[in-house]
């Protein structure tokens, strides 16, 4: 898009001098003030399950997540976003300082704002137990975030996470254009225009503005982290995009009138005083996002990296608990359980539903489609039925003495009786809530859920609890013994499957990051997760940070959830060695810029000025617009320069390391390390002339990992996310076993 004229330009920048170069009044910008406040709403995809049946409530019958056979996303979470800071330019002394200096050795403003979720405007209790607050800091000239601070309590102790960038001088940013903390941040690249066009970016990507002829513009956009595509919505006048949507989030601005009215249906609360947080020290020590996501020069010269979680951090092998044989419910190893006494009756009615469940993924929408649904809920309602009435009648049964505890064992008047330490996992531990006198909701309903919304005695095979194992493999310690846990006066032992079993339900829901999209047949882009994503999380999360995380490692429809702790990577550089070295005047430093023939010292600072104050340049002619680069001067070095990355190539091949879920339940690791096995994938990747990661292409479009995803944190009491079992409180399973097993 062109920008003005250039005698308009000239007039404009003799009137201001040469240091304050007139705003573009077509770009987009956001403006601040030291008190505002405003409130986004934010809905997060929830992890990808076995089935495509919604969880649903047990006495109910209705999906908890609001659909049925389709996407699962969570409650809207409202957080609060209070400037603090606004128009602040820090002297030397300061910890934001580095923060505020631009390409050029000037100042820029900084705004921060402060980010809390307010029990007033939120009813989650395990969101309000983690009290997250969260700093972003901002370079106002240009949008763009230098700074994410989160503190979180998790575990008992208040963390902090802390990301910074210093290339903000750039249009494009990993911290604005990805989501690395739980509060919204994506933000469209600087010089996005309020009108209809499109426009090429540092690294070579575009961002595209589209009029919705109603004052408002829609932002296209790239995730930085996993390549998706994004899209906000911008009205003039508001603090903030009116709406984002992503692949894995959802956010909108709220009007301040449907946040008073969801205030005034909360229960009055006394003002909690904010809490003293010293976001400026952790941003001096924070993970710089640009240099983990690069391939530095040491790397590319020892040929690539190898790296490893740390032992406190790396995850346990375990069983992926199996869909189709419900041990978490009916037993593992052969055991005899309580829940056996309905198994046949829900066999029948569950391999049933299998069937049809199965038939209406395959069907179109209407009419026959729709009695099929129908078909199935009645069938459902047949199964809560027979839950309800057996497992409301179990703990009936406790309370009126026709079931009780006898020498170690659970008996009933019909005459059935088990061993309480052979009890299923799920089974032990409702009966040890109900000897603690947890008796509302219905402890027993905790086994009579996981029937109804995770059983699948006529399933896929592949489907199961991995993504809950693999959570639980990161977030917690290794159960390596059987624990004796009392339950009012009685003892009950924990083995180390119980243990295993119970912390891979009760994370099945964990607070998580997510990256790419799950591939669901042809219809479905199969390369996504592309290399450079793929590239980028491994160098940030595994070798930067020193933490697992999860890759799905099939691209094909079957999910199969494992998370990675280690990775070899061999790199060999296969750029051409006729590369032009040419100058790309949208990344070079002054330096450079200084060398090229008739630029010297003023003429670059007003190249770098001029692309400070617009974006990069979209052409090598619009140097002319330059104040002081005129035909002749630009025609010197016109065969010298580009608008293009400077883009290198790479063969790579990695090697990750994986833990395992293919053991028996009772698996307890090695002293050396866990049961483990390896992937390996190799891939082009295209980076600019610094390092930094820009494009990529597997080998086999087939063969690579579908999505990943990161574990942060998990829910203390039962979720209202709608895949998290609600019976099952974390909490109380650590009262029982101990805290320790929480990874800090």
């Amino acid at each position: 898009m062109a920008r003005a004229p250039s005698t308009l330009f000239l007039l404009a920048l003799a009137a201001c001098g040469k240091d304050e170069l007139p705003a573009d009044p077509d770009t987009i910008r956001l403006d601040w003030a030291v008190g505002d406040t405003f409130h986004i709403a934010t809905s997060y995809r929830v992890a990808d399950v076995a089935a495509e049946e919604a969880p649903v409530d047990l006495e109910t019958g209705e999906p908890a997540a609001g659909v049925i056979f389709g996407e699962m996303w969570s409650p809207e979470v409202v957080w609060t976003y209070q400037v603090v800071e606004s128009g602040y330019v820090p002297d030397d002394r300061d910890e934001l300082y580095p923060y505020a200096v631009t390409a050029t050795g000037d100042l820029a403003s900084l705004a921060v704002i402060r980010v809390t979720a307010d029990p007033a405007l939120n009813d989650d209790p395990a969101l309000l137990d983690a009290d997250p607050v969260t700093y972003l800091v901002f370079r106002e000239d240009r949008d763009r975030l230098a700074g994410v601070i989160s503190f979180v309590n998790l575990g008992g102790e208040r963390v902090e996470l802390a990301w910074s960038s210093r290339q903000l001088g750039r249009s494009w940013s990993v911290l604005s254009q990805s989501s690395l903390s739980m509060v919204p941040t994506y933000l469209a690249p600087f010089s996005a225009t309020w009108s209809d066009g499109e426009r090429k970016l540092e690294d070579g990507s575009l961002v595209t503005s589209v009029s919705t002829g109603r004052g408002a513009t829609d932002v296209y956009y790239d995730d930085e982290l996993d390549g998706g595509l994004v899209v906000s919505r911008y009205e003039p006048g508001a603090p903030w995009p009116t709406w984002t949507v992503a692949q894995n989030v959802v956010a909108r601005l709220m009007d301040e009138g449907e946040v008073a009215d969801l205030a005034a249906r909360s229960t009055p609360m006394m003002p909690v005083p904010p809490e003293d947080l010293d976001y400026r020290e952790a941003l001096a020590s924070a993970v710089d996002i640009d240099a983990a996501m690069s391939l530095d020069e040491a790397v590319l010269a020892d040929g690539g990296f190898s790296a490893f979680t740390p032992p406190e951090h790396t995850p346990w092998a375990g069983s992926w608990w199996p869909l189709k044989k419900g041990d978490l419910v009916f037993g593992y190893d052969g055991r005899a359980t309580v829940s056996d006494e309905i198994k046949d009756r829900v066999d029948e009615i569950k391999t049933d539903m299998d069937r049809l469940s199965a038939e209406i993924r395959d069907m179109e929408a209407g009419d026959e489609k729709d009695a099929k649904v129908a078909e199935w809920r009645e069938r459902q309602a047949d199964l809560i039925d027979l839950l309800v009435e057996f497992y409301g009648g179990l703990l009936a049964d406790l309370d009126g003495g026709r079931a009780r505890i006898e020498d170690g064992r659970l008996v009933h008047d019909d005459g059935w009786s088990y061993d309480l330490d052979e009890l299923s996992p799920m089974d032990k531990f409702a009966l040890a809530e109900y000897l603690e006198g947890r008796t509302s909701p219905n402890p027993f309903y905790l086994p009579a859920w996981e029937i109804l919304n995770s059983y699948n005695p006529g399933g896929e095979s592949w489907w199961g609890h991995c993504n809950g194992w693999s959570a639980a493999a990161i977030l917690t310690n290794e159960p390596r013994a059987t624990e004796t846990v009392r339950a009012g006066d009685e003892e009950l032992a924990f083995t180390t499957a119980d243990l295993k079993g119970l912390f891979t339900e009760a994370h099945y829901s964990s607070y998580s990051h997510f990256y790419g999209e799950r591939y669901n047949g042809e219809d479905d882009d199969i390369t996504d997760l592309s290399p450079a994503a793929f590239q980028r999380l491994l160098g940030f999360y595994v070798r930067e940070l020193g933490v697992p995380l999860v890759f799905d490692t099939t691209a094909d429809e079957a999910v199969w959830n494992y998370p990675a702790y280690g990775v070899d990577l061999a790199i060999e550089e296969t750029t051409p060695a006729e590369l032009a070295e040419l100058v790309n005047i949208n990344t070079a430093s002054l330096d450079e810029l200084e060398a090229l023939p008739g630029i010297g010292e003023t003429l670059a600072a007003r190249i770098i000025e001029y692309r400070e104050t617009y974006g990069p340049f979209q052409s090598t002619e619009e140097l002319m617009e330059v104040e002081g680069i005129g035909e002749g001067r630009y025609g010197d070095i016109a065969d010298l320069v580009t608008v293009d990355p400077i883009q290198r190539t790479f063969d790579v091949v990695a090697e990750v390391r994986f833990v395992t879920d293919a053991v028996d339940e009772d698996w307890v690791d090695y002293a050396s390390g866990p049961e483990d096995f390896s992937e390996t994938w190799s891939y082009t990747l295209v980076t600019d002339e610094t390092g930094t990661v820009i494009d990529g292409t597997w080998d086999r479009e087939d063969d690579h990992p579908d999505f990943a995803w990161v574990p942060y944190g998990n829910q203390m009491t039962p979720s209202s996310t709608g895949s998290e079992n609600p019976y099952l409180d974390w909490g109380h399973l650590l009262d029982f076993v101990g805290s320790d097993f929480e990874r800090h």
